[in-house]
């Protein structure tokens, strides 16, 4: 699971990170939670690479509203391929999510210790992401996006049994290109080696979806 994540890479690093001519007009967000709107990363219908904002909370286009369960903000990578929520998108509308990393809770009986899970040089990430376009409700385009997850490696259990898939940059395009076979992304559906993202306790201040600044990433020693 994923439920929230920090994004604050300025518009013109992350332009220039993923080759993208879009400059949008994104402030850094510290605790981003499902149904805002976030970067993703997406090819257009001319081949380019676009940033552009869509809701955290994936809504398949034959879908005339959000399930009964709410917006669909991770996908499980094992079942992606198959699940009819997924299926299309995972086949055709892939997309990459921008993140300086993700939060996840430790639980000791009541207590939820909030964690920040990143690199640990602080460069940011690429989460592997589903998007689609649907009408909303009052019949305007809808872009909507997922986390694709997978099974978390065992350092990591004591926080929590999934992770986000991380797409390396060396398979941006591969990932983002609607041609590549989905059978050929199976093997990228997996959690990043021990190392690559490592935790570190923060405030409790992230745990209000209200609270949105920079103290939500303040380091506990």
């Amino acid at each position: 699971m994923c439920g929230r994540y920090a994004v604050t890479l300025p518009p013109d690093a992350m332009a220039t990170l993923f080759g993208s001519a879009d400059r949008p007009n994104l402030a850094p967000r510290w605790n981003v939670a499902p149904t805002q709107l976030a970067p993703m990363v997406a090819i257009g219908q001319a081949g380019d690479t676009r940033i552009l904002q869509a809701r955290w909370g994936l809504r398949p286009a034959w879908m005339a509203k959000d399930p009964p369960t709410g917006p669909l903000f991770n996908a499980r990578g094992e079942t992606v391929a198959d699940k009819p929520s997924f299926r299309t998108a995972f086949a055709r509308k892939r997309c990459l999510i921008p993140a300086d990393g993700f939060y996840e809770w430790k639980r000791d009986g009541k207590q939820r210790t909030p964690y920040f899970i990143a690199r640990p040089d602080g460069q940011p990430v690429a989460f592997a992401g589903l998007w689609e376009a649907a009408k909303d409700e009052d019949g305007g385009l809808l872009l909507s996006m997922s986390i694709v997850t997978t099974a978390a490696r065992e350092s990591f259990r004591e926080l929590h049994d999934r992770f986000p898939v991380v797409i390396e940059p060396d398979h941006w395009r591969m990932w983002l290109t609607a041609s590549t076979p989905p059978d050929t992304l199976k093997h990228l559906l997996v959690p990043p080696p021990d190392g690559v993202m490592v935790p570190r306790q923060v405030s409790d201040r992230v745990n209000k979806v209200s609270h949105d600044d920079a103290e939500c990433l303040k380091p506990i020693d």
